[in-house]
């Protein structure tokens, strides 16, 4: 378990699977507008694979009153080049915006840097999620490269951007943050 000021960031259990995977048909509903019923059953079985890879790591985030308000991991980790690909959802609509996905990234960050021989993480994240934009930028990440991709069932491309992390630059952020 992890834990941060606002967020407890601990192992996955069954009930959490059920949820998360109810936010994450409601997103693809939202884009995609699924025709089939068992399609929430290829959500679990997606999720599911993703959780179980070998080069996953991810946490269910916890809120100060025991909510399950999230998911935040590590995919595609590569120790040969030291890096991984932060993934972060704020699921529960109550929680949005109050510094709990800034909390989660920042203490899973903490977390890996001081753990493993991780020496960058990486995310995507669309240009015009400024919310996440700005969350990312406060826990130190830094815009590396600017994409332009078809998402989903969108009719245009959209522009992503792609953002970075190096646990030198992370660590100097934490030791300013003590110092003020």
């Amino acid at each position: 378990m992890i834990k941060g000021e606002k967020t407890l960031l601990r192992p996955l259990n069954d009930a959490d699977i059920e949820i998360i995977c109810q936010w994450e048909a409601g997103q693809h509903i939202a884009t995609a507008a699924f025709e089939h019923k068992s399609r929430r059953l290829t959500v679990i079985e997606e999720y599911m694979c993703r959780v179980n890879a070998g080069t996953t790591r991810m946490f269910a985030i916890e809120a100060e009153d025991g909510a399950l308000i999230g998911d935040i991991g590590l995919v595609e980790i590569n120790w040969r080049r030291s890096e991984a690909e932060l993934v972060v959802r704020i699921g529960h609509p109550k929680y949005l915006g109050k510094g709990y996905g800034h909390d989660a990234i920042s203490s899973l960050l903490n977390h890996t840097f001081s753990t493993t021989k991780l020496d960058r993480v990486y995310l995507r994240v669309l240009a015009d999620n400024v919310r996440a934009v700005k969350c990312f930028e406060r826990c130190g990440f830094k815009k590396n490269w600017v994409m332009v991709r078809q998402v989903a069932n969108d009719r245009y491309p959209k522009k992503l951007f792609l953002m970075a992390i190096e646990r030198d630059s992370q660590e100097r952020e934490t030791r300013s943050n003590r110092a003020s």
